[in-house]
């Protein structure tokens, strides 16, 4: 069964620029088939791409023998070229863990649970400013 479009017509669709799927309005069509589509999200406008027949999925390979017993594990990802000046900075001090209760100065390090390793930048009273892989956060202090 083939479908039928019309201009005007809504219908979802993915958008390059929302990077995924969105509501589309038909704008063009060409012997039944739409060209050009407008994204209601952010009124971009875009040519129509049918949708792809899904693929089968084939069953993995298995080869005999003792080395392909389960799925080879990944390499570890090297750290990153943060990581790496963070951890020449730190220099042999260790990191506390974070918490509420403890007291933070300037200099001192952080393992965070959330955002990683750390270094206090500055106190304001009850706050201190970390700066971490994502960024400087402020952060509550004893």
């Amino acid at each position: 069964m083939t479908k039928t479009y019309y201009a005007g017509m809504d219908m979802d669709a993915p958008c390059g620029r929302c990077k995924g799927e969105t509501r589309h309005r038909v704008m063009t069509l060409t012997n039944g088939v739409p060209d050009n589509l407008i994204c209601a999200n952010c009124k971009s406008v875009h040519k129509f791409r049918p949708e792809r027949a899904k693929a089968e999925t084939t069953p993995p390979r298995v080869t005999r023998g003792a080395a392909s017993v389960g799925p080879k594990p990944r390499p570890s990802a090297s750290p990153s070229r943060f990581q790496e000046l963070m951890i020449q900075e730190q220099a042999g001090s260790i990191a506390k863990p974070y918490s509420i209760q403890s007291h933070w100065d300037e200099g001192d390090w952080m393992d965070h649970p959330s955002f990683g390793l750390g270094k206090v930048q500055k106190r304001l009273a009850k706050k201190v400013d970390v700066l971490f892989r994502d960024g400087l956060k402020t952060l509550i202090s004893a």
